[in-house]
């Protein structure tokens, strides 16, 4: 009986999931996505109900558009599978109960705020204030591990930490490090978790971004012959791995290994940042786009909604394996 009510969540996900996917991109272009129905985007047909059914029409149409044959992105039924997947998920942890909703709705919104980011490096502002909104409410109803007022404040600072990040860069550059739409994730993810929990899962996203970009920005760099910031990876990459090596290899845990450890990495980053600025010939004309192109592959949104999903279903055995990690 779970399996089949889990199934059933997962059919229902698999839906939404659909229509998550024009709830994004109709976001993007600013249509209104609630009143025309759903076409084509090449041609502009509109499609038949029976073109509609999540996974299976774009299997039945080898994905291709059945009007004009053209090519059907790949990214409509994954979309589809990863909501109906999260909510299968969100049951099966939380069971029939209000927490579950919660959960499913948070998914909704970190789905859509991580595909915005992955298609045009943009958030879409009213996502990221509904999901604040929905956390607030969360802690409100009494079903968070957090208060209303923790809630509160998590978001706050979470917003007001990754602001102040960003910011520093017109120290360096005169331009922030990375969009507003990233704040706007730390106001939602802030909200959900709390400050304490927030910078734990703001430290696992990092871990994620290094794992995703650092080994392509290396071979971007080495591939461009550009060979002062083809070391700064490498350290930052070395650092990392030195730190893993020595917390799981060597006899030492304590506090004062974990300030060794900060230490270390602090010296890796600013060699970084030293190569990564002398890299840049005219600093004065670099603008925030030319710089995302020439140091970045991927957004950090993403991987802050990977780490906020991670969080939903296994936050307090990350903060276990934390303190194994530093004792």
């Amino acid at each position: 009986m779970n399996n089949i009510i889990a199934l059933y969540f997962f059919v229902f996900g698999l839906c939404l999931g659909s229509f998550l996917n024009v709830f994004v991109l109709r976001g993007l272009s600013g249509e209104n996505f609630l009143v025309s129905r759903s076409k084509c985007p090449k041609c502009n047909n509109q499609l038949k109900w029976y073109m509609n059914i999540p996974i299976i029409s774009y299997i039945f149409l080898r994905g291709k558009c059945a009007f004009c044959a053209e090519k059907i992105s790949i990214q409509y039924p994954i979309i589809e599978f990863l909501t109906g997947l999260a909510f299968a998920l969100s049951y099966l942890a939380f069971g029939l109960t209000f927490k579950t909703i919660f959960a499913c709705v948070f998914f909704f919104f970190f789905i859509a705020l991580a595909l915005t980011d992955i298609l045009e490096t943009v958030i879409i502002d009213y996502h990221a204030y509904i999901l604040f909104a929905v956390a607030l409410i969360y802690s409100l109803c009494g079903l968070n591990d957090i208060t209303f007022l923790q809630s509160l404040i998590g978001a706050i600072s979470g917003f007001l930490i990754f602001e102040l990040i960003a910011r520093s860069g017109y120290l360096f550059v005169k331009f922030r490090i990375f969009g507003e739409g990233d704040s706007l994730i730390a106001l939602g993810l802030g909200a959900i978790f709390g400050i304490k929990n927030f910078l734990i899962l703001t430290f696992l996203s990092i871990l994620i971004q290094s794992v995703l970009a650092i080994p392509m920005l290396i071979l971007k760099a080495f591939k461009k012959k550009d060979y002062p910031l083809l070391s700064s990876y490498i350290i930052v990459l070395v650092s990392l791995a030195v730190v893993a090596f020595v917390n799981f290899f060597g006899n030492i845990k304590s506090e004062k290994v974990y300030y060794i450890y900060l230490v270390i990495i602090t010296i890796s980053l600013l060699w970084s940042l030293k190569n990564i600025l002398s890299s840049v010939k005219n600093r004065e004309e670099l603008d925030f786009d030319s710089a995302k192109e020439k140091f970045t592959i991927f957004p950090f949104g993403p991987a802050m909604i990977i780490a906020g999903t991670i969080g939903i279903f296994y936050i307090e055995q990350i903060k276990i394996a934390i303190k194994m990690f530093l004792y």
